[in-house]
């Protein structure tokens, strides 16, 4: 039974490393379950079942602990530490600010923000889903793909 849960609990992990191809599996997976989830409860709360609906709406924030847990271990694969996703967390929270109404008066510090963003996004897009994972063991465990780890 101990296993069984540990298996389950396994993707809410953040310790150790993750491969670039296993992080682009694993970011496909969790994308299409969300997506499943979304659909589920839009169809769940047009059928009147507004509480199931929105308990299952509600279980997407279990995919997202699950991909702010495999994207560390991706980091750490990189010798980066997990913190960098904050940082990213935080630029995506600042796509929510109404730029598009200090863009006519201060428009030159909205346009260095979103191209600062953009930049941002591009960096850790490359970082986390194209580049190699550092080589041997580094400071977060040893190599996903070495057969001791």
């Amino acid at each position: 039974m101990n296993r069984v849960v540990r298996t389950a609990l396994t993707p809410f992990d953040p310790r150790g490393r993750l491969s670039a191809p296993a992080f682009r599996h694993a970011v496909i997976r969790l994308l299409l379950t969300a997506a499943g989830l979304v659909c589920l409860s839009i169809w769940l709360a047009s059928l009147g079942l507004r509480w199931p609906g929105i308990l299952t709406f509600a279980s997407t924030f279990l995919v997202v602990l699950a991909a702010l847990a495999q994207t560390t271990r991706r980091l750490h694969d990189r010798d980066r530490t997990g913190w960098w996703l904050g940082l990213y967390v935080l630029m995506e929270g600042m796509t929510t600010l109404p730029l598009e109404d200090a863009v006519e008066t201060d428009s030159v510090p909205v346009t260095a923000l979103v191209v600062t963003m953009l930049g941002y996004f591009a960096w850790f897009c490359k970082e986390t889903l194209l580049r190699p994972g550092t080589t041997g063991p580094n400071r977060y465990g040893p190599a996903p793909s070495d057969p001791t780890g």
